[in-house]
């Protein structure tokens, strides 16, 4: 072969190999290049580490293409890289002292404008999961503190303020118009929240502070086992039935609707004394507590049997001296002697346990229809009456309700959170405005601190039980009080009169129609006449004719839901006081008011209390009653 014809094919496959490596290290080191540019894109935090692991990769694969220009290619990629890092910082230095200019100034607190600067709006148990509560609400700017948090704190009811080492629940982050905050509510826990109350704060110079009023959780029903609608009751006829008299046929004749009766809780605690009934152990937030099996039998019969007759029944929780139980009466009330009931315990840990442990334990037995059903509870009687009823030391009426409305919380919010549907009754007596310096106070007073009160810390659906007694007691005629009496001006159409009968009952149910006193839904409060009796010693016709007459006026009244006349059967103890207010003596045997009583809701009224007009002295009951 032609040595001449070989030379130029030899110099052709060197430039051919010469030029693939040129292309292939074009092509490296633009791969290198975009590896370098998404380095750079990368940012500040991870060029060191990807630069430094791969430089001796990238150093080999030089050599292997003989490039001998790519250190400096790699010189001027850490340059830009750094310069571009460089930007970002200052880029994101500008952005925070941009951000920094946006915040808004921060209000410095003290005590001139610390009280109400975060305001609750809502505590509540979530409806979406009934295991949490949410508490929510305004901001008055942002407040000025050690660190950019506002902290939620929950306060046990007896307790005024934080105690020393307080821990919030949880925080969030501060803003200057709301906030919302969402915790565990531990219910039946130890560390149950259902009786707390909740409030708002910051840290301020190393120590946590409030800058909000308190509020309890207001929607506790969210949180019940029984959610069935409210069984309103065939009329308002009711009676305090005689639980000897319950299995016979009279309740059936009567045709009785509603009934009430006592629980007294110094009966219901502690340990069975018979060994046939044996002490109920009952667990509620970690503690266990004892009630007599042999006292709880005989609610389970008396309940059971008014429900199986389809009666709505009230229960009254009456706190009666039990020397071994005194953490349910209040420190304050202590002495044993002072009059039948005490003023339940809401000023410790102790207290407030036991009073959520009785109400839930009686809530949960009857609701359902196992052990008959409750659906309403009035909690302690004629609250107004101190020195009567409801004893503790006489102090300001405003004091006293507070003390009165911690404790009735307790009990609202242990039932209604069995039971949505229950309705939970505050009890007043007949002295509502007459400022008669013997002791008590008078309702009205009561009813309005009370309200206010309730309000400032979370309004509730409460309802008001009353009992508005002829004046005086023994007289039945409440139409036609004695002279006397007539010439004191007692009973009056005005929200100033000084006590109320069935005369003025309206005067009660207009009061609650002010927008300050209605619920949260924004309507008129539940109304029960829970205890109201005529005296058959004034004539057994009269006590008749005074039952028909207060029926219709009740039963004409559209805010008044329950008539219940105090009692089936006379009592020995009012006897002797000069009283006796049952529809049978105390032999069993029927007056007059018995077959009144049978017929006043049914299609026989008129004519069994015709008789009653001229006991009156009208001659149409149109001429006396008044619907409202």
């Amino acid at each position: 072969m032609d040595e001449n014809k070989k030379t130029p094919k030899r110099k052709g496959k060197k430039k051919i190999r010469k030029e693939k490596r040129g292309k292939a290290t074009v092509r490296n080191v633009v791969l290198i290049i975009v590896l370098l540019i998404v380095v750079a894109v990368g940012g500040f935090f991870g060029r060191e580490y990807y630069l430094k692991k791969n430089q001796d990769m990238l150093r080999a694969n030089l050599r292997k293409h003989n490039v001998t220009s790519f250190n400096k290619a790699i010189a001027s990629s850490v340059e830009m890289v750094k310069t571009e890092a460089k930007k970002s910082i200052e880029t994101a230095a500008g952005l925070q002292e941009t951000w920094q200019s946006m915040w808004p100034e921060e209000i410095e607190i003290t005590a001139e404008n610390r009280e109400g600067f975060a305001q609750i709006l809502q505590c509540e148990i979530s409806e979406e999961d009934k295991s949490k509560v949410v508490v929510s609400g305004l901001m008055n700017g942002i407040p000025k503190s050690d660190d950019r948090r506002i902290y939620v704190f929950n306060v046990a009811t007896y307790n005024d303020g934080l105690h020393e080492g307080q821990e919030p629940i949880t925080s969030v982050r501060k803003s200057d118009d709301q906030f919302s905050f969402t915790f565990n509510l531990n219910y039946k826990q130890a560390n149950s929240r259902l009786f707390d109350k909740f409030a708002i704060g910051i840290k301020q110079n190393g120590k946590y502070v409030l800058l909000s009023d308190f509020s309890y959780i207001t929607n506790p029903e969210a949180r019940a086992q029984y959610q069935y609608a409210y069984p309103k009751a065939a009329s308002i006829k009711g009676l305090l039935v005689d639980p000897y008299k319950l299995e016979g046929n009279e309740l059936r004749d009567l045709g009785v609707k509603q009934a009430a009766y006592n629980i007294p809780v110094g009966r219901l605690v502690g340990q069975t004394s018979s060994a046939n009934y044996p002490t109920i152990y009952y667990n509620y937030q970690g503690q266990t507590y004892a009630f007599d099996g042999q006292v709880v039998k005989e609610y389970d019969i008396i309940f059971s049997r008014l429900t199986q007759l389809g009666i709505q029944t009230t229960a009254i929780i009456l706190n009666d001296w039990n020397g071994g139980y005194l953490n349910l009466v209040h420190p304050n009330a202590r002495s044993a002697g002072k009059c039948p009931y005490y003023m339940f315990n809401a000023s410790d840990k102790s207290g407030v346990d036991h009073m959520g442990a009785i109400a839930t334990f009686l809530a949960e037995r009857y609701s359902g229809t196992a052990h008959g059903q409750v659906v309403n509870w009035v909690i302690a009687n004629e609250v107004n009456a101190r020195k009567d009823w409801n004893y503790y030391p006489s102090v300001d009426v405003q004091s006293y309700t507070e003390v009165y409305a911690d404790a009735f919380r307790v009990f609202y919010n242990a039932i209604k959170s069995v039971n949505a549907c229950a309705k939970v009754y505050m009890p007043l007596d007949q002295t509502w405005n007459r400022n008669y310096n013997d002791g008590n106070y008078d309702a009205r007073d009561v009813l309005d601190h009370f309200n206010a009160y309730i309000k400032s810390e979370g309004n509730i659906d409460w309802d008001l039980s009353h009992h508005p007694y002829p004046v005086p007691l023994t007289h039945a005629a409440f139409w036609n009080m004695p002279s006397n009496y007539k010439r004191m001006n007692l009973v009056t159409n005005s929200p100033d009169t000084k006590m109320v009968t069935m005369t003025n009952i309206n005067v009660i149910t207009d009061y609650l129609q002010r927008e300050q006193f209605l619920n949260p839904d924004g309507e008129s409060r539940s109304v029960i006449l829970s205890e109201q009796g005529f005296n058959s010693l004034s004539g057994q016709g009269v006590q008749a004719a005074a039952f028909a007459y207060a029926y219709y006026i009740a039963e004409a009244n559209s805010h008044i839901d329950g008539f219940l006349l105090n009692r089936q059967t006379d009592s020995h103890v009012e006897i002797a006081q000069g009283m006796a207010f049952g529809i049978n003596n105390p032999d069993g045997s029927h007056k007059q008011i018995y077959n009144v009583f049978k017929h006043i809701d049914g299609p026989n009224s008129q004519s069994a209390t015709d008789f009653a007009k001229s006991i009156i002295g009208i001659s149409s009951w149109s001429d006396v009653i008044r619907h409202y």
